[in-house]
């Protein structure tokens, strides 16, 4: 998927000299972390002024945001990526997806702290990057669920609501607490477990079954 595909908030800056400062404030966010670099610093590894630095950026939390949005956006690429395999099936490419989603997680909070810091303070202070975020993904989920309807595999009238509720159902796998738990493949394996649960209540719906009161 190249960089076009990608929805436009989540692309890189058009302007090279934007894209020059982004690369610059990248390399000290990820050694020295948010809170220890400066403009100043990042203006100088840029050879300009402050001043000039913030024609272009006006505040540190602006070039953090610009980013955590370079991250998603090889994020989304990845999970788009994943779900496109070919040859899987509707089940496949929803646990697949999930999966993938969890394993880029767990590698940015072991591997990458301060990528990952970064991305929750972001997703903290600016609430409509949250939501841009989650309704990216959304999309991604809700387009498998649409292949699969297509196919005869599900019967979902209101997919992009099943999406949302499927985002719910997973989330205690984005959050940093699962990430002590145990390894990669033990929080796999949970998830598994909880992606048969929910593709046993799309079989059951698909069967034209109704839920007892």
């Amino acid at each position: 998927m190249n960089a076009s595909a990608l929805p436009a908030a989540f692309a890189s800056p058009p302007d090279e000299t934007a894209t020059a400062i982004l690369d610059a404030a990248s390399r000290r966010f990820l050694h020295y972390g948010y809170s220890k670099t400066t403009m100043s610093e990042i203006a100088s590894d840029c050879n300009m002024s402050p001043g000039n630095l913030y024609r272009f950026f006006p505040s540190k939390l602006d070039i953090a945001e610009a980013f955590v949005r370079r991250l998603r956006a090889d994020h989304l690429e990845e999970l788009r990526s994943a779900v496109d395999g070919p040859g899987l099936s509707t089940a496949e490419r929803l646990r697949t997806y999930f999966r993938t989603k969890l394993r880029l997680a767990y590698d940015r909070f072991h591997e990458r702290p301060k990528a990952y810091e970064l991305s929750q303070e972001i997703l903290k202070e600016r609430a409509s990057f949250a939501t841009e975020w989650e309704a990216a993904e959304a999309r991604i989920i809700e387009e498998v669920l649409d292949r699969g309807t297509a196919a005869g595999d599900l019967v979902l009238p209101d997919r992009a609501r099943v999406a949302r509720l499927l985002q719910d159902v997973f989330f205690r796998f984005t959050t940093s607490a699962i990430f002590f738990e145990g390894d990669f493949q033990t929080l796999a394996a949970e998830l598994d477990e909880v992606m048969d649960l929910v593709l046993d209540g799309f079989a059951w719906r698909h069967s034209g079954l109704v839920r007892g009161a």
